[in-house]
């Protein structure tokens, strides 16, 4: 059950990641890949540098895939989310002892956790091809993250003092979202470095441009 439920959950980001990289390998261009001798004698030889395909460099490998992986949790959140507020709506007048302020603030916090994960889509592919402005979609993506998951952290941290009826098993639950919010805010550091890396990557080329056709070029130096 557990490894039908993780292939369930890879499945659909796996597809997505393979596919955006075959449709933008091309995107990366050419970039060096060292030097080679040519011309006889000590005197005579020259250093004619070598190109290679290029490919986004692996911190970008990565944040394009788990972002991909995240974002996709914006269905399952959505429908969790008017699962909870309908429950919540059913509670009013009722004397209930689940975790109803805990929930509120799920609830509350659902709005911005979606915009979340719809912008970790957009990064995500915007990453995975190199497409236009995939810094900026990286970074955007990145801030919502932080603000939001910060804001969830404050919230979470006044349920205990503020609900009357909290009782000790819901620090599972709490402890629970506190760890989803860990890796969010793991995960919003990895796309500020992934954004740092295309911005690297892109100030490489063009410092050391390649030639339109590295074939033709080391063939006739």
């Amino acid at each position: 059950m557990t490894l039908t439920l993780a292939a369930l959950v890879l499945i659909a980001p796996v597809c997505a990641y393979i596919a955006l990289r075959v449709s933008g390998r091309r995107a990366w261009g050419i970039v060096q890949d060292g030097h080679v001798s040519q011309g006889a004698g000590v005197y005579r030889s020259v250093a004619v540098p070598t190109w290679k395909r290029g490919s986004p460099p692996f911190v970008v490998r990565a944040a394009s895939f788990s972002s991909l992986l995240l974002g996709q949790m914006v269905v399952p959140g959505g429908l969790a989310a008017l699962l909870g507020l309908l429950l919540l709506l059913e509670s009013f007048g009722k004397t209930w002892r689940e975790p109803l302020l805990l929930l509120g603030v799920l609830i509350l916090s659902a709005p911005t956790g979606l915009a979340v994960g719809v912008k970790l889509l957009s990064a995500g592919q915007a990453m995975a091809r190199r497409a236009p402005g995939a810094i900026a979609s990286t970074r955007l993506a990145a801030r919502w993250a932080i603000r939001h998951n910060l804001a969830l952290s404050a919230g979470l941290a006044l349920v205990p003092f503020l609900d009357p009826a909290f009782e000790p098993p819901q620090i599972v639950l709490l402890a629970f979202c506190y760890g989803y919010v860990a890796v969010s805010l793991a995960h919003a550091l990895l796309l500020r470095r992934a954004a740092r890396a295309l911005e690297a990557y892109d100030a490489a080329q063009e410092a050391d441009p390649a030639p339109a056709d590295p074939a033709s070029s080391a063939s006739s130096a």
